[in-house]
């Protein structure tokens, strides 16, 4: 999978005023602005995807360990992963990481 979107790390502009919220990348590249708002619903939103490009790593990350693991190969229905993996809850976790990275990165759209 490769990365099609700027590299991380993103953050969130701290010294934003009340009605400004910005995601900024490495050298102080601007990332997107969402609706100008004191709502704290949208310095949440702000925060998390400033935080997309380390979430997206880490899900890779634990997609791959668990791969590795337990011997999970592409193509694997969601049943046989279900049955390759411990418990239903880690199998869940699974499918849904994987289509997060897939919703994320634009593959399998």
């Amino acid at each position: 999978m490769s990365n099609k979107h700027t590299p991380g790390p993103w953050a969130y502009q701290e010294d934003s005023d009340a009605y400004t919220h910005i995601v900024r990348g490495p050298s102080n590249r601007f990332i997107c602005q969402l609706n100008q708002s004191t709502s704290a619903e949208i310095e949440a939103n702000t925060r998390l995807i400033a935080a997309a490009p380390e979430l997206l790593e880490v899900s890779k990350e634990l997609v791959r360990a668990l791969e590795l693991a337990y011997g999970i190969e592409d193509g694997y229905s969601d049943d046989r992963i279900y049955d390759e993996l411990p418990s239903g809850s880690i199998a869940t976790a699974f499918i849904s990481a994987r289509a997060a990275i897939a919703k994320a990165t634009g593959e399998g759209a």
